[in-house]
């Protein structure tokens, strides 16, 4: 199966090229087979010297040609492989080798190499492939079966194969990064450039023009060397030095030892301490709870539940499972265990494989920017090229003519070059970039690919997240509906009308992951005020409740008054188990008991449709869908509440075993939470804007269509004169695939059954997460139709998010996401412009950061980037004047017989050219908004 030595001949079935990457991340690579051929390198060194090392310094520049030292082979034989991205470039990579102990496949002889911080491996059936997929991924069931972590071989020969434990972004010396500077071709130009000036006695421009490339050449080093060093910053200041883990030992089971978190490799079993720490590694939960901070990797400052998976046949995936995954650099703020039991996780990722790995290498290698502006760039470069080579046959022509030495003429001709191509352009086309970065930074809008500042000129589409971005953060409690005997009773706005040991009560009281961290009380915004609006307490477990509840700590949840006040039998409710909020699922359930109860209940929250779907059907008041419509045509966002009670016989270990799906089904309807979302002040007016200048806005939220359009008329994407359309796919039994329906959303319209006769009314569409997968599905012929008018897109889990922002920009948007970071760091890194709201000065889920919590960040955004675009567009246009009328005046110069002095040709280009070129991006956007909404419609 795996990759033994084997002898030096071809076969049939070998491969000479292979596609490996990620094509998740749109990192795909194609790998070619070479190995080192001594003749042909010898052959080849000699060229290089006869020719003065010029061919090394192409080979530098175009690492594709290097393949002419080689002999094409099969991978399978491959000592060199010529690797080629999907953006064109070229790089060479050596093929190593070692012998390492596998325990699922024994001693074998491996193959590998690394690329972007990867390591790929051989493998007989499948050529080269990552390695984390090298050695299978286990089950769940498995990952909680065999949890007895690693013995000492086992633990040696994993070390051996995975590496060190250690996210390591390099920061290269001074002098390594002049070399690499130096050898720029821009860099060989100028100093071709010098050395002409210099063979002909251009002394004092000469100086002056190295004085200029040193002082660039050193910024650009600092620069680089400072990015560098916050960045290897940034991911040190999460390193953990040393962590617990357990090794399993004959006599006492397990032995607990500390060690280096750079020794961590995946399978060691890892004890959490009960204060909390900072992750090093990538781990699956397998005992206990834990509390996690996980802003350094989504901006979001939010504390999240993590709890263990339940055993299943289903493939671990961190990503599908992040509910029970802890990831390296997030930090675990509290622990809850049970009884003496320590909190245990198995390491699963280390090093670059990790998520927070994967983020790091985003920033080390971010994507080229396919900007139309770069391209049309060189070839303006090309362009005066050429009429420099038109001058330097026309100079050499007249020289000849004139009977000029030889010497002369051939100086004379290239000089010509170092006009018509101004040396100082690269350099002058970044000022306007340099200034809008540092305006920008003044705005609290921190950006760590500054090449995207020019792309923000560029957006026509503008996608934002709704909870947190377009309306503020916090849910304010409006009212509930409680329902009694299938029916809906008046709403109530005053909770303590409600009798506190009430069902709905009790169900609002405990059906959370809220959680209390240095005597206060943090969670979800929306489950805080939920908690907060009926007066209850929380407290977390301590030793004197382990015994209370079958042996179980749990949370403790109580009124602050004590109805019917009892000293020795408080009324309490103990959460015993907890589901936490999943995207997917689209709903969170506990188990809980109240105090000397012998039943145990269990209550569920989540999006109405989905409650409503695993509640007895006569429990549902008759008008569920109508008055549900009712409220969130309103605005209003609305979370339902169902419960169950469970049998006499269900305990504590049954409740810690019992699979989600057992729990969340035969639900009892109780009632449905009102909480108003309102829109931030200054949401209408940007939104407003933006449409002024042609910039076409849409949402993307997983709250309720009917919520998201109310909030979208409410905000301006929707105007008030304009219908929207509903698409919905229906599922049927009796057909092969869903059918699409239309449906007005105002009540007084009729239902549409056709696409006919739309392109006569002023309308817009609006669907959901489901629709959108069944048009995917089997409709794709109609998605780039219906993105091209469709406004809200509701309902929409994170990974959808990020379908969405990729089939915008296959319609040629340049888009831009804003987002709160939560469940956006998807499409916030697939969209052009990703903008992620946090207080963070910088956050790895987005090439911006906006410490402006509101979405007029994207509007200075666009604006700067219209600022430095116009900046650049004029610099190159005063460059090429500027050459232009210096290689005529020059070349008329010569055809009189005579050339431009030192001194001008020093007061032009470096008073006169320079002076400007470092001041014309200086001014800014104020007399630029002046005219900023005609330009934002280019």
């Amino acid at each position: 199966m795996c990759s033994f030595k084997s002898s030096e001949y071809e076969r049939i079935e070998d491969e000479f090229f292979q596609t490996v990457g990620s094509e998740k991340e749109n990192d795909n690579c194609t790998i070619y087979g070479y190995k080192r051929n001594k003749r042909k390198e010898v052959v080849c060194n000699i060229i290089c010297i006869l020719f003065l090392g010029l061919p090394y310094l192409v080979f530098h520049w175009y690492p594709y040609l290097q393949k002419v030292k080689f002999q094409k082979c099969s991978l399978r034989l491959a000592n060199i492989v010529l690797l080629k991205d999907n953006h064109g470039h070229y790089k060479i990579i050596h093929v190593e080798t070692q012998h390492v102990l596998v325990p699922t496949l024994g001693k074998i002889y491996l193959r590998h190499f690394h690329y972007k911080h990867t390591k790929y491996v051989y493998h007989n059936e499948f050529n080269f492939i990552p390695l984390d997929i090298f050695v299978p991924p286990s089950s769940l069931a498995d990952l909680l079966q065999y949890s007895n972590g690693l013995n000492q071989l086992e633990y040696k020969n994993f070390l051996e194969l995975y590496g060190p434990n250690a996210i390591t972004v390099e920061v290269k010396s001074y002098w390594t990064l002049f070399v690499e500077e130096v050898f720029n071709p821009f860099y060989i130009f100028q100093l071709f450039s010098m050395a002409l000036w210099l063979i002909d006695d251009y002394a004092i421009y000469a100086c002056c023009v190295l004085i200029l490339i040193l002082f660039s050449i050193s910024t650009s080093l600092y620069q680089t060397r400072k990015q560098s060093e916050a960045l290897h910053d940034l991911v040190e200041s999460s390193t953990v030095d040393e962590v617990q883990i357990l090794r399993p030992n004959t006599l006492w089971g397990h032995t607990e030892l500390t060690i280096n978190s750079r020794n961590l490799v995946p399978g060691d079993l890892l004890v959490i301490p009960t204060t909390g720490c900072t992750l090093a590694c990538d781990a699956v939960l397998l005992k206990g709870n834990c509390i996690v901070n996980e802003c350094v990797l989504t901006g979001e400052s939010i504390p999240i539940t993590k709890t263990p998976p339940q055993p299943s046949d289903e493939t671990y995936d961190s990503l599908i499972h992040k509910r029970h995954t802890l990831f390296s650099g997030t930090q675990v703020l509290q622990t809850r265990y049970y009884g003496g039991e320590q909190v245990l996780a198995r390491v699963t990722q280390t090093g670059f494989s990790t998520t927070k790995g994967s983020l790091v290498k985003s920033i080390l290698y971010p994507a080229p920017i396919g900007l139309k502006f770069y391209a049309d760039t060189y070839k303006f470069v090309f362009i005066l090229f050429a009429i420099a080579i038109c001058g330097m046959v026309y100079t050499l022509y007249t020289y000849i003519q004139q009977h000029v030495s030889l010497k002369e003429s051939i100086i004379r001709a290239l000089d010509i070059f170092t006009i018509v191509v101004p040396p100082a352009l690269p350099a002058a086309m970044t000022v306007g970039t340099i200034y809008s970065q540092t305006r920008l930074k003044k705005l609290g809008i921190f950006c760590i690919s500054p090449q995207r500042i020019n792309v923000c000129g560029k957006i026509k589409l503008a996608c934002f997240d709704k909870t947190g971005t377009l309306t503020n953060e916090g849910l304010e409690i409006y009212s509930v509906i409680p329902s009694e005997n299938s029916q809906f009773t008046e709403p109530v706005v005053n909770m303590d009308e409600m009798n506190q040991k009430s069902l709905l009560i009790q169900g609002m009281a405990t059906c959370h992951t809220l959680t209390r961290i240095d005597g206060s009380i943090n969670g979800d915004p929306l489950d805080m005020n939920m908690f907060n609006s009926i007066k209850w307490d929380l407290e977390e477990p301590g030793q004197s409740e382990i015994t209370r509840y079958d042996t179980l700590g749990p949370v403790i949840v109580k009124p602050r008054h004590q109805p019917d006040a009892d000293i020795n039998l408080p009324y309490e409710i103990g959460i015993i188990r907890q589901f936490p909020f999943s995207s997917t699922q689209q709903s969170m359930s506990v188990i809980c008991r109240t105090l000397e109860d012998p039943l145990m209940l269990v209550f569920v929250k989540g999006a109405p449709e989905r409650i409503a779907a695993m509640c007895i059907e006569n429990t549902l008041p008759l008008n569920f869908n109508t008055r549900l419509s009712e409220i969130t045509a309103q605005g209003f966002r609305v979370i339902a509440l169902a419960y169950k009670t469970l049998p006499s016989k269900f305990k504590w270990k049954d409740a810690q075993k019992v699979e989600r799906v057992t729990v969340e089904c035969d639900l009892v309807f109780l009632g449905l939470l009102i909480m108003q979302n309102t829109l931030k002040p200054e949401t209408q007016p940007i939104i407003s804007a933006l449409k002024d200048a042609n910039i076409r806005t849409v949402m993307i939220t997983g709250d309720n269509i009917r919520t998201a359009i109310s909030v979208a008329r409410e905000c301006g994407m929707v105007a008030l004169h304009e219908d929207v359309i509903l698409i919905k796919a229906v599922e049927n039994e009796e057909a092969e695939i869903p059918s699409i329906k239309m449906e007005r959303i105002a009540p007084e319209m009729e239902s549409m059954e056709s696409f006919a006769d739309l392109k006569k009314l002023h309308i817009t569409f609006a669907l959901d997460g489901k629709t959108w997968t069944i048009l995917r599905a089997y409709y794709p012929h109609l998605v780039p139709k219906l993105l091209v008018h469709t406004t809200v897109f509701a309902r929409f889990q994170p990974d959808q998010k990020t379908q969405l922002v990729t089939h915008f920009q296959k319609l040629d948007y340049m888009v831009s996401m804003v987002g709160d970071g939560t469940n956006d760091c998807g499409a916030l890194k697939a969209a052009h412009v990703g903008v992620s709201l946090s207080r963070a000065e910088a956050s790895v889920a987005a090439p911006f950061t906006s410490s402006i919590e509101n979405i007029s960040c994207i509007l200075h955004l666009m604006l700067e980037g219209r600022c430095a675009l116009v900046t650049s567009f004029a610099m190159i246009k005063y460059m090429a004047m500027y050459s232009l009328i210096q290689f005529f005046s020059v070349v008329l110069l010569y055809a009189n017989h005579s050339i431009v002095g030192d001194v001008e040709f020093l007061f032009i280009d470096l008073i006169i050219i320079t002076s400007l070129a470092l001041t014309i991006g200086k001014q800014g956007i104020v007399l630029f908004f002046l005219f900023s909404c005609t330009l934002l419609y280019c």
